[in-house]
């Protein structure tokens, strides 16, 4: 039976929310040089106080642009991936278990639940398929 690629992309999305791997989309430098930049600002115009106004400031204007530009992985992989990169992540994940020879779902599920060096394996290949295909930045 071949392996459907919504039910091992959900265990595998089940398996990155338990291991707590996020994704940013590169936008903590631009909130780092709003909030320095801000803090620098106040300082200059206030002293001592502009910098504690000109941070407080800074810091909520970085937090607002960049409160949503960090998204958990199975986010991604169940809502952001298109149906061909999913087939992709799905085949790699399939090639990465291939000594285990994995020929159809009820075989797969057992080793993500119970065996740690699968799980390991499984998340190195997602990541490697984040970072390096879809270009993205994996956070723990």
């Amino acid at each position: 039976m071949p392996i459907n690629t919504r039910e091992l992309l959900d265990a595998v999305a089940i398996l990155t929310d338990k291991n707590s791997m996020r994704v940013t989309l590169k936008s903590s430098a631009k909130g780092a040089t709003v909030a320095g930049s801000s803090t620098f600002v106040g300082g200059l115009l206030a002293g001592p106080v502009g910098l504690l106004v000109g941070g407080a400031v800074g810091g909520l204007i970085a937090y607002a642009m960049t409160s949503n530009q960090f998204k958990p992985v199975s986010h991604i992989i169940q809502h952001d991936l298109s149906v061909r990169e999913q087939e992709q992540l799905k085949q790699r994940i399939v090639d990465a278990l291939s000594e285990f020879n994995p020929t159809d779902l009820m075989v797969i599920l057992p080793l993500l639940a119970g065996n740690v060096s699968v799980q390991k394996m499984v998340l190195s290949t997602v990541v490697t398929f984040l970072t390096n295909d879809m270009r993205m930045q994996i956070i723990d």
